[in-house]
């Protein structure tokens, strides 16, 4: 009964109608709810069938050396460390431990390096991958990571053409695999992954402000319910709420290829699969920590967190869109039609961020109702006890100094 009325609470708000229209507006946007005309078909002899980052030493080591070289004798090395250019300079020592790693990689002396002699440089025959993606890591840092020399980014200087052969089993793949579904819901999922790691969290946030501003806290103080089933009803509500349109919006996209794949083998489930285990654990972080930066400050402070979180995580996560996952991420993204045999390599990466997402979620609503039944018992008035126990201490440091 508290769930139900949470979660009436929750869509008829205002709030909630702005996220709907949102969460509408940017599939459209992003042309995710029509896939009609992207239609995966049988490769045929002879097409073009474009091309793909591909681990091949042989491509990667003398062009990725080259380009580093390069950077070194205009000591300007380029870099994206949180998704965005930048232009970075070493200063002295740091440039020579960059020539240290060149030299390395090349046998010339450091001196003649750093005194820019008129001499060719080149990638040593006998240096061996190991060796030289080590190289290319410790130059990474140098430059202070997002560099063209990230373990991730050393792909970009080995894009080959997919044989006929690769297209067959790519395609292959997908029908046998994802039975064709699967990699459109995935799609699906990289975009409206996007705003369903921020949008929630204003849900969040409006929801638990509004019992004060309504002037309701000390009555709901006084009610018998327990705290943790209170939290907890208002905190599934926010996600039920969240998750009932994104759920539909999946279905609708996904349905819109089902008529072209008659007679095949599809996965009806696989917009419900995705949206649960891809896109959910995002909304519960992000309503997570709306639920306990309101309750522990009774600000909107939250809303910032996540904004800082989710820009700094959308930005640095362009490099990994076409579907490398990373422990921490916020927002997995797979920005492909397809690529089914990338997504079940780093499908065990992708499952523990999803559960780690997850678990983090439950661990910030756990500490919410502790918070909550502090604050009943009178034992703690959140911002207002924090703003005096910071003015007390400047106080005290005050005095000290006088």
């Amino acid at each position: 009964m508290l769930l139900w009325k949470e979660i009436k609470k929750t869509v008829l708000s205002i709030t909630f109608a702005v996220f709907i229209i949102f969460l509408l507006a940017f599939a459209i946007s992003q042309e995710v709810l029509n896939f009609s005309n992207e239609i995966i078909t049988v490769p045929q002899q002879g097409e073009d069938y474009g091309t793909q980052q591909k681990e091949e030493p042989e491509l990667i080591m003398p062009a990725a050396f080259s380009s580093l070289y390069k950077e070194f004798t205009a000591n300007e090395y380029i870099a994206y460390p949180i998704g965005f250019y930048k232009n970075v300079k070493l200063n002295d020592t740091d440039q020579e431990k960059m020539a240290e790693i060149i030299s390395t990689l090349s046998g010339v002396p450091v001196d003649d390096l750093l005194n820019k002699s008129n001499i060719k440089v080149n990638l040593s025959a006998d240096i061996s991958y190991k060796i030289f993606k080590e190289c290319m890591k410790q130059a990474d840092n140098l430059i202070g990571g997002g560099s063209n020399y990230s373990e991730n980014s050393l792909l970009n200087f080995s894009c080959v053409k997919i044989t006929y052969e690769e297209a067959v089993e790519s395609y292959n793949l997908i029908a046998s695999t994802d039975k064709f579904t699967g990699a459109y819901a995935r799609l699906f999922c990289d975009y409206i992954g996007i705003i369903l790691s921020i949008l929630p969290v204003f849900i969040a946030v409006a929801v638990c402000l509004k019992d004060r501003r309504a002037k309701m806290n000390d009555l709901i103080y006084a009610r018998k319910i327990s705290s943790f089933k209170l939290i907890l009803s208002r905190y599934f509500a926010i996600i039920i709420a969240v998750m009932l349109p994104t759920v539909i919006l999946a279905y609708i996209s996904n349905s819109t290829i089902w008529g072209q794949y008659s007679g095949m083998n599809l996965d009806y489930f696989a917009p419900l699969k995705y949206a649960i285990g891809w896109l959910m654990p995002s909304a519960m972080i992000a309503v997570a920590i709306g639920i306990f930066f309101t309750e522990l400050t009774e600000t909107p402070i939250a809303i910032a967190i996540q904004g800082l979180w989710w820009f700094i995580d959308l930005n640095a996560g362009v490099s990994r869109m076409g579907g490398v996952h990373t422990l921490f991420e916020l927002t997995p993204r797979h920005n492909v039609l397809g690529n089914t045999q990338i997504f079940l390599d780093e499908f065990n990466t992708l499952v523990a961020n999803r559960l780690v997402m997850s678990g983090a979620a439950l661990l910030f609503v756990i500490a919410t109702v502790i918070i909550y039944e502090q604050k009943r018992r009178g034992r703690f008035s959140g911002y207002g006890k924090i703003k005096i126990h910071i003015t007390s201490l400047a106080n005290r440091k005050g005095k000290s100094a006088a």
